[in-house]
């Protein structure tokens, strides 16, 4: 099973420099960064090679909010999927082939909470508008660090949505739920969940779905309306190591490895 690294409690600590450690983390690796900053939000930009792509399929643009609400340690909420994502790119690195990620860790998620337009997401994604980056997969991992369901987050749509978006919306959808079946050997569900990074490329008007992890007694709770327990433990001190699952971690990683494999033309 996997054992989460001693190297995680350091990522959690109440004083780290997210930013530094993460840039820290990669460079050591062999893997180059750029820093983004938009209106006062820092976004890390992996950068592969150009031999890891190829230009007759799609770039699947992969999200994590690397943010948390101040001092709390933030370990589902975001760090288990940025920690996961962060040893992933030392994988994706060493591959011989085309894998076609665009990784992206992006800071104010937690700024959405008082609206999606103040999410850093979401001048992240006028910015992909503006530069007509239109056409990415875009798939976005939160708080995936308790459970071994994997939970894809339903959106709220603006009502002047068009049957255009919709149509590459659900192609999408339907692309993730492959990806989470082969994983996880079927188990997965949809659930109304708070949003995510997602909301600012919708809101953008370019589909992005996000998956985050529940325990599968806990689905149930989410059904009848009740908060889960993985979802009260979100922006407090609970949210720490002891609350995690190295289960889920396993879980994230084979997720990972289906959609550095899959390819869309």
């Amino acid at each position: 099973m996997y054992q989460i690294p001693s190297l995680f409690n350091d990522f959690i600590s109440l004083n780290c420099d997210r930013m530094g450690f993460i840039t820290s983390y990669l460079n050591a690796r062999g893997i180059d960064t750029a820093i983004f900053p938009i209106n006062n939000k820092n976004h890390i930009y992996v950068k592969f090679p150009k031999e890891q792509y190829d230009s007759s399929c799609k770039i699947k643009t992969v999200l994590a909010h690397y943010d948390r609400v101040q001092r709390t340690p933030g370990a589902n909420d975001n760090s288990a999927a940025v920690f996961c994502l962060m040893e992933w790119a030392a994988q994706l690195i060493k591959m011989n082939k085309a894998h076609n990620i665009r990784l992206i860790f992006t800071d104010g998620e937690e700024l959405g909470q008082n609206g999606v337009n103040e999410q850093g997401a979401f001048e992240l994604a006028a910015l992909f508008k503006r530069l007509k980056i239109t056409n990415d997969d875009v798939f976005v991992f939160d708080c995936t660090g308790r459970g071994t369901v994997p939970v894809i987050c339903e959106s709220h749509f603006p009502k002047n949505i068009s049957p255009v978006f919709m149509s590459k919306y659900s192609n999408l959808e339907a692309r993730l739920q492959k990806i989470l079946t082969k994983a996880s050997g079927g188990k997965w569900y949809s659930l109304f969940c708070n949003y995510s990074d997602n909301a600012g490329f919708i809101v953008n008007g370019i589909p992005a779905v996000a998956v985050t992890f529940l325990p599968s007694d806990e689905i149930s709770m989410a059904v009848k309306g009740e908060v889960p327990k993985t979802w009260s433990l979100f922006h407090t001190m609970n949210d720490n190591l002891e609350s995690l699952m190295p289960e889920s971690f396993e879980l994230i990683k084979k997720i990972l490895f289906e959609l550095a494999k899959m390819k869309t033309f």
